[in-house]
């Protein structure tokens, strides 16, 4: 039988523009609050950095955290790997599961190129390429000890400590590709899929793992795997999707007017942006409960996956984002 598909709340710690850092946290802990309350199974945490509109630039402190405040399984979505050495990682990975009682899971990924990753790490060479500190990641978190053999890490073997728990420490790696899904499988890794490819090019992603998982002799679960998907509920669907398209066209420009990128590019205007958030209105999880809660259905089926993480603040003001939270136990438990 199939088990119930678990559903994850992320947290971007949104200002929405206007509020300050304490009250943006206040209200980051209400939506938690309003999730253990409403049927919600996890909580993610995001890593940003420089950026007045998204606040949360420490994930793993704010996982830790949530962890000690919540029953709830807790994750990152994602640790930006450029940003961080992956042993450092594994390590704090390995204190948060002991402390938790293995409520955690680590999620890790490129990122955007943005200037985090070449204050805290090596640009945009650190960016393009991060096969070699997954695999590094992979083998402490597995060992509970890693060498330093490749091009950027080299080091004698070290144990990590505290020692990760004897059974695999849940760990993923995000992807909206082909190529990262290759690399996944070829580690034996489930998959984060993105928020911004439609159901079947996230398909395409995970039949690229399924193959690379079995060349390289992994039996994976696909359930392990993982949807994300940015989520609105509304009395009507037209007014959901409303929500995020204006939500995330309105979040877009304030990347491009506070985020400096490592590649020059032109900033969208207000209706490129507009029309790029549009666009997207296939990949995400938005409209009345009957809505959501098909085309949820319709994505598990699909995917196989046995959790997705649902992206409420993308609907852009603090009342839409409780609104939804709070309508959610009605999509989840019908």
């Amino acid at each position: 039988m199939r088990r119930k598909i678990a559903a994850g709340l992320v947290l971007f710690t949104d200002s929405f523009g206007t509020a300050g850092s304490r009250e943006t946290y206040d209200r980051a802990l209400d939506y938690a609050r309003e999730a253990e309350q409403h049927g919600w199974d996890e909580l993610w945490t995001t890593e940003h950095h420089f950026n007045p509109r998204a606040l949360n630039s420490a994930a793993l402190a704010m996982a830790g955290f949530l962890l000690g405040r919540t029953k709830l399984h807790v994750g990152t979505a994602v640790c930006v790997l450029p940003n961080h050495h992956p042993l450092a990682l594994a390590e704090q990975t390995s204190v948060l599961q002991h402390l938790s009682g293995d409520r955690f899971t680590l999620g890790v990924g490129r990122g955007q190129p943005l200037i985090d990753q070449e204050v805290f790490g090596t640009g945009i060479a650190g960016f393009r390429d991060i096969a070699e500190p997954v695999a590094l990641l992979e083998e402490a978190l597995r060992q509970g000890r890693a060498k330093g053999s490749g091009e950027r890490y080299q080091f004698d073997e070290v144990a990590i400590t505290p020692e990760p728990p004897a059974r695999r420490v849940p760990f993923v790696l995000a992807s909206s590709s082909p190529e990262s899904a290759r690399l996944a499988g070829r580690l034996g890794l489930p998959v984060l899929l993105g928020p911004f490819i439609d159901v079947p090019t996230k398909r395409t992603v995970l039949d690229a793992h399924a193959a690379a998982a079995a060349e390289h002799g992994h039996q994976l679960d696909p359930q392990d795997n993982i949807d994300s998907a940015y989520f609105a509920v509304a009395d009507d669907t037209p007014t959901a999707e409303q929500l995020l398209t204006t939500g995330i066209a309105d979040a877009e420009l304030q990347i491009a007017e506070f985020g400096k990128p490592l590649v020059e590019r032109p900033a969208p205007t207000a209706e490129q942006a507009l029309a790029g958030a549009a666009a997207l209105t296939g990949c995400h999880i938005a409209g009345d409960v009957a809505e959501c809660r098909r085309r949820l259905a319709e994505r598990a089926s699909e995917l196989g996956v046995g959790r997705v993480l649902l992206m409420p603040e993308g609907a852009g003001s603090h009342e839409a984002t409780l609104r939804t939270i709070r309508a959610a136990s009605q999509v989840f438990h019908p």
